[in-house]
């Protein structure tokens, strides 16, 4: 594995977490990742203050700060600071540091090279800004500042080719939500902009900055492919699952479903499809026939019968649609094995209204599959009402009822919609 690569998971491991662990109030943290060889990434900030530090495959790298500090028109050194900004690193026995203090309105730099302070020359300034750069592109720290200067110098593509010349997750992620952000991109740029993501191995990051492709910009039928491929490199089923909700959150395409399916195939976890299919089938605008699709994708693939059992509760309200919508509702009814999650979907579906003949008589028919007689029986009790309103109707009722083995709730049930035992 490349150890820049490796160096970039561990810096987005730190910014992930940071988020969620050692909060000391609204402008402090506190997080550190270590590695059985005693490499990682740390970070702490407390109010202007802040260090980093990595240290990974015969790389350290350390930064610390005071006050906030203005990048120079280029993007690539500093133009003003309220304090003070020092970086190190030390790699292959060598040693750099440079120190950046504010010097009246101005900016004063001094550069060391294994501990000696060099003179201030050409070498030296193009030292200056390979260093803060590199600092730049682990941290992924003032990622909106130059993706705005390398779109005035040379549009998306010189912000692509950045991008592929970073070695942080974190950096390369944020990267591209800010080029999305600020920028309109064709489907040639997305091409490259996907591309030059491969590099990306955090699930978590990959899926951000897929979701901040699907969110800013148009994703056409020529482009999902490639989007796929990316996505492909995604094992966490939850970050699946939440690039889909990402995509579900604007209004469903023709084309976006594919997209959504094909992402959805992904999925190994019942809990993270069910919640994926949801979050698709909640749309208003989804059509019946997508709404179909994606029915049938879940009860082939769903495993969990209580997954299923709430997905169809979910979902019931389809069932008035009727057509493809309510047939696939009923084909996903028959996907549960649980007599017990069966009876409990029926009964969601027996409390909506505007349901047709054709679907009520469906769904008393898929009581016959319930073995347990008193889940059949409760089944059949929530639908007697339903059963009364046309011959064919009780007809079904009756033949259900009159399956039950056990006399009592045999008995029951056909007296619930009037029917002598």
């Amino acid at each position: 594995m490349n150890s820049l690569r490796t160096l970039g998971a561990l810096v987005a491991g730190a910014i992930l977490l940071a988020a969620f662990y050692g909060v000391l109030n609204d402008n402090s943290f506190s997080t550190e990742i270590e590695s059985e060889a005693g490499e990682g990434v740390r970070q702490v900030v407390r109010g202007d203050r802040g260090e980093f530090s990595l240290n990974q495959d015969g790389i350290v790298l350390k930064a610390a700060w005071r006050g906030d500090y203005e990048l120079s028109a280029d993007g690539e050194d500093i133009q003003s600071l309220d304090h003070k900004l020092e970086i190190s690193r030390e790699q292959e026995s060598h040693a750099e540091r440079v120190v950046f203090e504010r010097d009246g309105d101005g900016v004063a730099r001094s550069y060391y090279r294994d501990g000696d302070k060099q003179a201030d020359n050409e070498e030296t300034q193009k030292a200056v800004r390979k260093l803060f750069t590199a600092f730049l592109g682990a941290s992924g720290v003032k990622a909106e500042e130059r993706v705005a200067i390398l779109l005035r110098q040379g549009g998306p593509d010189a912000v692509i080719g950045e991008i592929g010349a970073l070695y942080g997750d974190h950096a390369r992620r944020r990267f591209a939500a800010e080029l999305t952000e600020q920028a309109d991109l064709s489907s040639s740029e997305i091409a490259a902009l996907l591309d030059a993501l491969k590099a990306i191995e955090s699930d978590h990051d990959i899926r951000e900055a897929l979701g901040d492709i699907l969110e800013n910009e148009t994703v056409t039928p020529d482009i999902a492919p490639a989007v796929l491929e990316t996505a492909g490199r995604i094992e966490s089923d939850y970050d699946l699952r939440r690039l889909i909700e990402t995509l579900a959150e604007a209004p469903m395409s023709d084309d976006a479903l594919p997209l959504a399916i094909a992402l959805m195939e992904r999925i190994g976890s019942s809990h993270d499809l069910r919640r994926a299919a949801e979050a698709l089938l909640d749309q208003k605008n989804l059509t019946p026939d997508m709404a179909a699709d994606i029915l049938a994708l879940s009860a082939d693939r769903l495993e969990s019968d209580h997954d299923m059992r709430l997905l169809l509760g979910e979902t019931a309200p389809y069932l008035a649609s009727g057509g493809n919508a309510a047939a696939a509702w009923v084909a996903a009814l028959g996907a549960i094995a649980s007599d017990h999650d069966k009876r409990l979907a029926l009964a969601d579906a027996a409390d909506e209204d505007g349901l047709s003949h054709d679907v009520i008589r469906r769904l008393i028919e898929a009581t016959h599959e319930i073995g347990d007689g008193k889940d059949r029986r409760l089944a059949l009790e929530n639908l007697a009402g339903r059963a009364k309103t046309a011959p064919a109707l009780l007809e079904a009722y009756e033949a259900s009822a009159r399956g039950i083995a056990d006399a009592a709730d045999r008995a029951r049930a056909l007296e619930a919609a009037g029917i002598e035992n």
